[in-house]
């Protein structure tokens, strides 16, 4: 996900706390976050099934937030695109958002260089309300974040 679409997250392979064994044991633990993937094709060397598609969801737990959650590692892999993974694992998503009582707002930030993730949250029924310029570099190419809201 790091390498294929680099602006569409904020880690990068070098510092990405997901795979630090102990991060990734506290988020899959945590009763205020939830991962959902879908499972590819059977690895070429007959390992381990490829990842299509996965979404996050973590609902804040300040007080004052707590009515809101935020979607976050959206990424479907580029082999399974256009077969409606991306759809599914929002949607399961949003729909455990609705579990959690009391939160009323999905947000999450998308990439303005990756327009087919903005249609696919547009067609979810979140909303642009705002535009963060330049808000990441890679390689020196700067691209704009758009932050979309939903409410349940």
């Amino acid at each position: 996900m790091l390498v294929d679409a680099p602006w569409a997250f904020a880690a990068s392979p070098e510092d990405d706390r997901a795979l630090d064994p102990a991060q990734l044991a506290e988020v899959l633990t945590s009763p205020a976050h939830a991962i959902f993937a879908v499972e590819g094709d059977t690895a070429p060397d007959g390992g381990a099934r490829e990842l299509a598609a996965v979404a996050s969801i973590r609902r804040e737990t300040s007080p004052k937030f707590a009515h809101r959650a935020g979607v976050w590692g959206v990424f479907a892999d580029p082999a399974y695109r256009r077969r409606g993974f991306g759809r599914a694992v929002v949607a399961a998503a949003v729909a455990h958002a609705r579990t959690w009582p009391g939160v009323d707002w999905v947000d999450l930030g998308v990439s303005a260089n990756a327009p087919a993730a903005r249609a696919l949250y547009e067609s979810l029924d979140f909303v642009v309300w705002g535009r963060e310029p330049d808000a990441t570099e890679i390689d020196g190419v700067r691209h704009d974040e758009l932050f979309l809201a939903l409410r349940l």
